[in-house]
């Protein structure tokens, strides 16, 4: 990993021209598999970056990114001021109960920084710090543990998954952060089983979680808005259902779609998503193109999902309906309240009412009142 010499060579200096900034407790990090122990100093804030590859705000960040239309660098004061506003907006009450907290008792655990500077852990109590000191300058300083200039990139990123990601220390890490970490650490140089072995984690989470980071993007892509993750943060347990039917393992034990279905089913799965199908009704999906009454209805959803997703999301809505009422096929007195309740809702002055398709439907109603008729007289 590259230092920037000039920023650790402002922090050398520093540390040697005031020798009482060395703290008496030091910090134990874990570095390539061995406990390090680490002085902690209590530095000015301005010897000291946020670190926009943090998982913590990973999709802030991006969605950061995107508003401003360039990439930040922390080392640039008005960028600093974006990422920290950023910071302390991610969670309002947090960051409020963080700031009483400092106030009243100042710093308890040490953060950690890389060598020349960059924050590894402890960039929101940065930010917190960065406020409290407009007040009162005492706040100006940060106790931080510092790595030695010789860890790198794969390093950084494994302490980093120890102190955030590991199933126990887990606070405010949302799904979706917590992917992007992952994808970050195997970018990094990381197999996926030291991925694993650094959050406690077992190899086929990680390896489902990038299988599930994979289809989000594919979704990002489809809705031209790829770096955009931001906008799936609620949608996680979505991506789980559609994760369950697409994935290779599933197809070649279970549904076995060929390459065409595969990729309309993905395509309506997409827009229905964009659509806020609740997750419960996407796990509905393998049992409609299964359905051979329903699968013809459903496949034509794709016709329409770029030219008008509102329509698509409404043959989506008349399958689910009608899954249902296969569910319910040996119950004839919902199925008669159903349909009943749907007619006296029905505006027969509606003029779409006379267009092909409503024309159409209302025909194939009126072929089963014969015998509606003939079961009522008897």
């Amino acid at each position: 990993m590259k230092i920037n010499s000039i920023n650790a060579t402002k922090i050398d200096t520093y540390i040697q021209d005031h020798h009482e900034c060395k703290l008496k407790y030091p910090e134990r990090v874990k570095i390539q598999d061995q406990m390090v122990t680490l002085d902690v100093y209590r530095l000015p804030l301005n010897l000291l970056f946020y670190n926009v590859e943090n998982g913590r705000f990973a999709t802030d960040y991006l969605a950061l990114k995107k508003r401003l239309g360039r990439e930040l660098n922390s080392e640039n004061p008005k960028d600093a001021q974006e990422i920290e506003k950023m910071l302390r907006e991610l969670n309002p009450s947090r960051t409020e109960s963080l700031k009483n907290n400092l106030e009243e008792n100042e710093q308890v655990l040490p953060g950690l920084i890389t060598h020349d500077g960059f924050v590894v852990n402890g960039n929101r109590r940065m930010s917190v710090y960065s406020l409290l000191k407009q007040k009162n300058p005492k706040f100006g300083y940060m106790n931080v543990g510092r790595l030695p200039p010789s860890v790198d990139e794969a390093d950084v990123y494994k302490i980093e998954l120890g102190y955030q990601l590991a199933k126990d220390e887990k606070l405010d890490y949302g799904p979706i952060n917590e992917l992007l970490k992952i994808r970050q650490g195997i970018k990094a140089g990381l197999t996926t089983e030291q991925v694993a072995k650094t959050i406690n984690y077992k190899v086929s989470e990680i390896e489902d979680g990038l299988e599930r980071l994979a289809l989000i993007q594919e979704y990002l892509d489809f809705i031209e808005d790829r770096e955009n993750f931001k906008s799936v943060e609620d949608f996680n347990e979505h991506f789980k259902e559609l994760q369950k039917y697409l994935s290779d393992e599933v197809q070649k034990n279970k549904y076995k779609w060929g390459p065409l279905d595969l990729m309309n089913i993905k395509l309506i799965s997409f827009v229905s998503i964009k659509n806020n199908i609740q997750h419960k009704d996407l796990r509905k999906f393998p049992d409609m193109v299964t359905n051979p009454n329903i699968k013809p209805i459903l496949m034509t959803a794709k016709e329409y999902v770029k030219k008008d997703q509102t329509k698509a999301g409404e043959i989506v809505d008349v399958c689910i309906t009608r899954l249902k009422a296969e569910d319910d096929k040996n119950k004839p007195l919902k199925l008669l309240n159903a349909v009943l309740g749907n007619l006296e809702v029905l505006d027969l002055t509606n003029p779409e009412i006379k267009n092909v398709e409503p024309q159409t439907l209302i025909k194939k109603i009126l072929s089963y009142m014969g015998d509606l008729q003939k079961i009522a007289r008897d």
